[in-house]
């Protein structure tokens, strides 16, 4: 890099900058850029989907806008995996597509997590998650946003969101799946058996 650098450039674009090799940082200037607007990336998907003659309809775009979180390669990603299919694309098929748990699946996990018997709640979680071939690290986040939005108490809250790190943790390790779904289910009915007011183990 040193030798022809009068007359050659490089540019690496990396999400990770951790990933790059010490040696080719320290010869690097960096330039760290924030992730885009949920506005531009979806001014952005909607020309794409205009040239290249692609039927996208409104929540199936703010749904891509949403899995993508400002990373613009994701969402032309998301796009192309999904048009080697289909040439309109509903909202159903971006989560097929992506292997990403609908905003439905997770309400219909939350809602028998937080209402059904132990037995109901695990075999409903077990057969959602089989039957679209959910990952459960997935799931787990998408059920930490649920917690953080539900009108448990702030205890509650607290005592539900360690235990769904722990599981994530578990999860990154290698741990059985089968196991830690167990885990969640027991999770909340434990938050449940608390009187209110009380302060969860």
């Amino acid at each position: 890099m040193e030798k022809y650098s009068k007359t050659t450039r490089f540019c690496l674009i990396c999400n990770y900058v951790a990933k790059v090799i010490p040696a080719l940082q320290s010869r690097c200037t960096r330039f760290r850029f924030g992730p885009l607007s949920d506005s531009s990336v979806s001014a952005k998907l909607s020309e794409v989907c205009q040239n290249e003659q692609l039927v996208l309809d409104s929540e199936a775009s703010k749904a891509i806008v949403k899995l993508a979180k400002g990373d613009m390669r994701k969402v032309m990603n998301i796009l192309e995996s999904c048009s080697l299919t289909y040439k309109e694309i509903p909202l159903a098929k971006i989560y097929e597509v992506t292997g990403r748990p609908s905003p439905t699946d997770v309400d219909q996990i939350f809602n028998a997590l937080t209402n059904d018997d132990y037995r109901s709640a695990l075999s409903l979680f077990n057969e959602v998650k089989t039957s679209n071939s959910l990952a459960l690290e997935d799931i787990v986040r998408d059920l930490h946003k649920c917690v953080m939005e539900c009108s448990f108490d702030e205890q509650m809250k607290m005592f539900l969101v360690s235990r769904l790190s722990e599981i994530e943790f578990r999860l990154a390790s290698g741990t059985n799946e089968r196991a830690q779904v167990a885990s969640i289910v027991g999770a909340f009915l434990e938050i449940r058996s608390v009187p209110a007011g009380s302060k969860p183990r």
